[in-house]
């Protein structure tokens, strides 16, 4: 009876190189894509946030780092259009959000 190894078999004759390489290929196989916003989604998320800021109205807001998508819910609380950096009032803090990193924002209804 033939025994197959299957994965052992092949590893032995892997470069450390080719490894490394499958290692990280599985890695990026769970991230998230930074999609490229168009012109008109850009322009929603400028009007929503300057909605929540003048009403002042939390606001959740769907962020890209390290990778992978997050959301954070707030008080939009300043901008600075020169930093391209808007202050979000979380219960903990309040943080430091780049213009580049926001891909969704959503004014947050107390109803539901």
């Amino acid at each position: 009876m033939l025994r197959d190894r299957s994965n052992i078999k092949w590893t032995s004759l892997m470069l450390p190189e080719h490894l490394v390489e499958l290692k990280k290929w599985k890695e990026e196989q769970f991230h998230d894509k930074k999609r490229e916003l168009i012109e008109w989604e850009l322009e929603e998320i400028e009007q929503t946030i300057q909605r929540a800021f003048k009403s002042k109205k939390l606001i959740t807001l769907t962020l890209w780092s390290n990778n992978h998508l997050h959301d954070k819910i707030g008080l939009v609380t300043g901008m600075d259009p020169y930093k391209k950096e808007l202050l979000l009032d979380t219960d903990i803090s309040v943080k430091r959000i780049s213009f580049n990193d926001i891909q969704d924002a959503k004014l947050v209804d107390i109803d539901d």
